[in-house]
Parts: C-alpha cells; sequence; structure tokens
C-alpha cells in the first residue's frame, strides 16, 4: 500500500485568485459576500453572494474556463509537474460533473454551468484517458478525493488531478432560493440565528501523489491524505436534511484509515443551516475520542458555500492550518447555539496541529470526510 500525498493545490474563491487570497481573507475574519451584480436578483429573497471581482469577469472567456486555468496552473507550479515528469506515470483525472438540465431552453442559457470541465481544462498535461466522473452533489470534491485515495493506495495510478470550476448562476441560485435555504444575510455557521445559505463561486485543482513517485521527483508534499472515505446514503423520503449515522460512518471511516483516533484540529461542513450544524456538531462529539474539546471551525461564513466546489475550500483550510499552526476562524459567529456541543471557535487561534479532518456532504445522501496530516507526520495508516 502506497502513502498519497497532495503535491500541488491551486484556489480561485470569492476573497480572490490564488491561496494566498483565501489565506488572507480566511483569517482576516471577514466575509467576501457582496450585492448581486451577474443578474437581476430583485425577486429572490437574498440579494447577496460571493463573486468574484476583477478583470478575470471582462475576458472573451467563459469565467469556468479562466478560473480553472489559474487553478491549475498554481497547482502544476506548486507540484514542480511538467510534461516531462509525468511522462512515465499512471495518471487519472477526476472532474466532478452536474446532471444538466432537462429542457432545450435552460440548457442553452445554462450551458457555463452545466459544461463537463473537461471542455474548460487549458493544460498540455490533460490526457483524455482514466477520466472518472462522479456526481455527488456537493460532496463531490470530498468523494473525488476519497476515489483518488483508493486508486492510488491500491496501485493503480501515481498521481490524480481532481478538477472544477463553480460559477455562481441564476439556476443554482433560484433552486435554493424557493425552497428558503439561502439566507437573507450572510452565513451564520453554529450560531444561535443562523437561518441558511449564502452561495459563492470559484474553482479548485488539487494533485494528489503517490509517495514512491513524490520520491522519485524528490518532491515535498503540501502534506499526507492519510484517510478518505466517501458513504452513499441514497435517501428518498429527505433529500436535503443529514442522516447522522452516516455522518458518523464516513468520520469514522477516514479516520480508522488514516490510524488517528483523534485529529488536532476539524474543518466542519456547516453550511449555517438550522439542522445540518446540529447534526454534524452532535457526530463530531459521539464520534471521535474527546471530541467535544477539539477545535472545530467552518470556512463558509466567509466564503459562502461553492456547492459542487466546496470540498476545495475545506481542503485548503485544512492545508494553511497545518502550514500556520493556526486555525481559521468561524466567520459570522456571534453567539453560539446551545444545541451546538463541539468546540467552535470564534476566533483564529494557534494551536500544534499535525492532523485534520475535513467534512464535505451532499443534498440526496452524500457524505465524504478526509484527515489530513502534516508533511513530517508518521505514517500510522490502515493498510489491511
Amino acid at each position: 500500500m502506497n502513502r498519497i500525498g497532495i503535491s500541488g493545490m491551486g484556489l480561485v474563491s470569492p476573497f480572490g485568485l490564488g491561496m494566498n487570497s483565501f489565506e488572507e481573507g480566511l483569517y482576516s475574519g471577514e466575509c467576501a459576500m457582496s450585492p448581486i451584480t451577474r443578474f437581476d436578483a430583485s425577486g429572490f429573497r437574498s440579494q447577496i453572494a460571493g463573486q468574484i471581482k476583477g478583470n478575470i469577469l471582462h475576458s472573451k472567456e467563459s469565467i469556468a474556463k479562466q478560473f480553472l486555468s489559474f487553478a491549475m496552473k498554481e497547482a502544476v507550479e506548486i507540484a514542480g509537474l511538467s510534461e516531462q515528469k509525468i511522462e512515465h506515470h499512471r495518471t487519472g483525472w477526476i472532474l466532478p460533473v452536474v446532471t444538466g438540465p432537462g429542457n432545450d431552453t435552460m440548457e442553452n442559457e445554462a450551458n457555463e454551468w452545466i459544461m463537463d470541465p473537461e471542455h474548460d481544462l487549458q493544460t498540455s498535461l490533460f490526457q483524455t484517458r482514466n477520466i472518472i466522473r462522479p456526481t455527488s452533489a456537493c460532496a463531490s470534491i470530498g468523494t473525488a478525493l476519497s476515489i483518488g485515495y483508493s486508486m492510488i493506495r491500491h496501485g493503480q495510478l501515481d498521481m490524480v488531478f481532481i478538477a472544477r470550476a463553480e460559477v455562481f448562476n441564476k439556476y443554482d441560485f433560484a433552486s435554493l432560493d424557493i425552497v428558503r435555504a439561502i439566507t437573507k444575510t450572510e452565513a451564520k455557521p453554529f450560531d444561535l440565528k443562523r437561518n441558511g445559505i449564502t452561495i459563492g463561486e470559484g474553482a479548485g485543482v488539487i494533485i494528489l501523489e503517490s509517495a514512491d513517485s513524490l520520491k522519485e521527483r524528490k518532491h515535498k508534499p503540501l502534506a499526507w491524505l492519510d484517510g478518505a472515505s466517501c458513504v452513499l446514503g441514497g435517501e428518498k423520503q429527505n433529500m436535503i436534511e443529514l442522516d447522522k449515522g452516516k455522518v458518523v460512518k464516513s468520520i469514522q471511516t477516514a479516520l480508522q484509515l488514516a490510524g488517528v483516533n483523534k485529529p488536532d484540529y476539524i474543518h466542519a461542513h456547516a453550511t449555517g443551516t438550522p439542522q445540518g450544524d446540529v447534526i454534524e456538531s452532535e457526530a463530531l462529539v459521539e464520534t471521535i475520542e474527546a471530541g467535544s474539546s477539539i477545535p472545530v471551525s467552518s470556512h463558509k461564513g466567509a466564503c459562502g458555500h461553492l456547492l459542487r466546489c466546496s470540498g476545495f475550500l475545506g481542503t485548503a483550510a485544512a492545508l494553511l492550518a497545518l502550514k500556520l499552526q493556526c486555525i481559521p476562524p468561524t466567520t459570522g459567529l456571534d453567539q453560539l447555539d446551545p444545541k451546538i456541543t463541539a468546540n467552535i471557535m470564534k476566533e483564529k487561534a494557534f494551536a500544534n496541529i499535525s492532523s485534520v479532518l475535513v467534512n464535505n456532504f451532499g443534498f440526496c445522501g452524500n457524505y465524504a470526510s478526509y484527515l489530513i496530516q502534516h508533511p513530517t507526520t508518521e505514517w500510522k495508516g490502515n493498510i489491511k
């Protein structure tokens, strides 16, 4: 069995282009939400979102292509890769997709956001073989990490690229607004007065690589992906609410694979919904050793929910926590809900962090959890 490293990552978030912009924004405690300008939102309950600002929107190329192009360039540079360096490696691509709408009119107008990520990838490294296209709603990136983890761990591939862009659009917004899932103000994860999510946009690229490949290239990983799980619930009666039993199973499996009983920090999925934040908190406390004492935070109050790309921001937050040895704040949290028994961090806090558990959940019974460890951490993973 091979250990899996995260050798590179690129990011576009509502805070701007690159990992550095995300770091600065996330740790500032500021909120990246702003009035919607992409379309006329006057008929909706909410008029704010996490839109990317700047000259990137004035190019003739599609927004998704621009997002992915930047994220890919950053990830490849951090990983120190080139065509020559991956020429003899078994490489795969995981490109989470959206199931497109059913009528021709909507398909024409929504072409920008339902497009297969393959059409927006601009890199000479891309290969049209070994492509997997999972559809796991908002757990898509966590699911992709679990798939990539398994394929490298069992010797099927040496390197896996995970890539997707999420472009803020009227259709996602309308579908969530009409069921009152979107709050009129900023999202407030774990807060007593939380009442829904906000939506953001961006893109990410994560490069997973086997320890053998990293050693051969003499490249140090950003971190180790030592455990990753995905649980498919297949709920028919309630497609929206979290199932605590499946959240527990997802967390337990990731920790068992990593050989870790107690992570040093937990980056929660917590979107700011009344039910979901409580269920996740209960699962963390009940599942993990001393779960009520482990620091927990969420980025959703700062950047909004990037839907199918939300796992990229969770991963980036975990990598930053390991690099800076600092837990990011839970922006939007003013008064903790008494029902929340986990140790939620309102402000940023320095700590000794060797391991981070990340949760990434989605509608219709999609659950993913993964354990990321500092590059100097000894491997204690389950090799069965």
